[in-house]
């Protein structure tokens, strides 16, 4: 919703397929790897990991010895989120978790360890005292009675059973739907996952919206397994909880959780209990459901309908919409209205006008202060949580912490000890104003290395002769590699064009400075 704020529904934005998604969907159709319940969703065949130059890998049975290849990767598009928590090519994600071929004994995956920028697992080895725990395991009735389900689900009993980490439990319950080949599976794996993921998020260490957030997916759950009621009054429960916003976000914006809840309460009002229930969906990918041939293989039963009640909605909505920017379109009248009509009165277009004019206006007051009183601004950024600021503070902290990631960039970049010791992966994976110095930090570094190793013609074809190996090495040489094998004379990087600083001369820059070396100096002292 927080798109185009003249026009909200515009027909062309929702059905526009960029040619890399069309590519990636269609290949997907082509090798069998879309579909709502795949004929395979465990083992891909041989054919198609060519196709996707995949290669198996060895693993060692951990009771029997036994050496075994098998493929644990997938082809995993993360460009839009379902319901669920999963994206394209999803339903292939028990691939991930390695099945000894004799007394099939899984071997857990170790998200904690894994490589979050190449995205390749990393595998948990069973402790001494997990080993001798093994061989009762797995002769329990409860045990043999998993044997037909997902490998994400088997994977999650197991972890549990020898009590692995909160977080790696609720990544296995989580995925545990996702490659359900059959309704008996997926309906096995959404009870598990409705009854276990409350207690599973209760022991998570983190901060309380991020267990508010988690529980959604137990609504989406609920709403697959037809318990619409049950979800409903759970989405009620979530909706109630003190969270005014996500990290980040204008709390002056309705959807202040992403409209994840209010895509939830359409589907449900439809009784839509799909996997990829159209009204659940974000309105793009809603839209691509509905009229892009290459997503038809996505439809659930109940699409057709839903589709219907999307497009009457859509219609309702922005003729709504146009009467409320009639209204914006005489601010003079529109004040007056809403000074002298109480809000109780208003009825829903003028109360919508007057929320989206104030909205505006304390917007631009933000933009204000950042320009003219910057001391005084980054006093409340720096004391005021992102998630507690009114529309103002949101406002002109956005503009404040773009300064304050300058400055820790700047201030990393003049110093390769701090740089080294606080830009790893996870943090520029993150969020916040350290995380994007480091992102910004670590381009300007790899543009520099890439500068450097292309202005040496020699050193760049050695290094560029095995350009497969540098795939995973996301720094200047894999830069400067793919613009000389794709030919490029003159790449972007080579005029150092983004270093000159020009940052430096504002004073909201000024303001932030001190506070951007005090952090690092913070996160310094932590890490030692």
């Amino acid at each position: 919703m927080q798109g185009n704020r003249l026009r909200l529904f515009w027909p062309e934005v929702s059905l526009k397929v960029s040619p890399l998604l069309r590519m990636i969907v269609t290949a997907a159709f082509a090798l069998g790897l879309v579909g709502i319940a795949p004929a395979s969703a465990k083992i891909m065949t041989a054919e198609q990991a060519k196709r996707f130059e995949l290669k198996p890998e060895s693993f060692t049975c951990p009771l029997t010895g036994t050496r075994f290849k098998q493929f644990v990767t997938h082809p995993h598009y993360p460009i839009e989120s379902f319901p669920d928590g999963s994206h394209l090519g999803d339903e292939w994600i028990d691939m991930q978790i390695p099945e000894c071929p004799d007394d099939r004994v899984l071997i857990l995956p170790d998200y904690a360890a894994s490589d979050q920028s190449s995205g390749k697992l990393a595998y948990h080895a069973y402790s001494a005292e997990e080993l001798a725990q093994l061989p009762g395991l797995i002769s329990t009735a409860e045990w043999k009675e998993l044997l037909g389900q997902t490998r994400h689900l088997r994977a999650y009993w197991l972890a549990s059973q020898i009590r692995r980490p909160a977080k790696e439990r609720y990544q296995l319950l989580l995925h545990a739907p996702w490659g359900a080949e059959s309704d008996n599976q997926r309906r096995t794996a959404l009870d598990t996952l409705v009854s276990d993921l409350p207690e599973v998020v209760a022991e998570f260490e983190d901060p309380p919206e991020d267990r508010i957030f988690a529980l959604y997916y137990v609504v989406d759950a609920l709403r697959q397994l037809g318990h619409f009621e049950e979800a409903l009054a759970l989405a009620d429960t979530l909706d109630a909880q003190p969270v005014d916003a996500e990290p980040g976000e204008d709390p002056d914006w309705e959807h202040a959780r992403s409209g994840y809840s209010e895509r939830q309460r359409r589907a449900i009002a439809l009784d839509d209990s799909d996997r990829l229930a159209i009204e659940a969906l974000d309105d793009r990918m809603a839209g691509r459901l509905c009229a892009v041939d290459e997503f038809q293989g996505m439809r659930g039963p109940n699409a057709g309908r839903s589709c219907k009640a999307r497009e009457d909605r859509l219609a309702q909505q922005q003729e709504e919409f146009d009467a409320v920017y009639a209204l914006l379109d005489d601010r003079e009248a529109l004040a007056k209205n809403c000074e002298i009509i109480p809000l109780g009165s208003r009825g829903s277009t003028l109360a919508e006008a007057c929320r989206m004019a104030k909205h505006e206006a304390d917007w631009a007051e933000g933009e204000r202060l950042a320009k003219d009183e910057p001391s005084h601004v980054a006093a409340i950024c720096e004391r005021v949580p992102d998630h507690k600021r009114d529309t103002v503070q949101t406002s002109a902290c956005g503009w404040y912490e773009g300064f304050k990631a300058a400055a820790i960039k700047d201030l990393l970049l003049a110093d390769e000890a701090a740089y080294g010791a606080l830009c790893d992966t996870s943090t520029m994976l993150g969020y916040g104003t350290l995380s994007q110095g480091c992102i910004d930090a670590n381009r300007i570094l790899n543009d520099r290395q890439a500068r450097a190793l292309w202005l040496d013609k020699e050193a760049l074809r050695a290094t560029c002769r095995n350009i497969k190996s540098l795939e995973n090495e996301f720094d200047g040489r894999h830069i400067a590699c793919m613009s000389l094998e794709d030919g490029t004379d003159d790449p972007y990087w080579l005029d150092g064009e983004g270093e000159t600083g020009a940052d430096t001369d504002e004073p909201l820059y000024d303001a932030a400075l001190p506070f951007a070396q005090a952090e690092i100096s913070e996160r310094r002292r932590a890490s030692d």
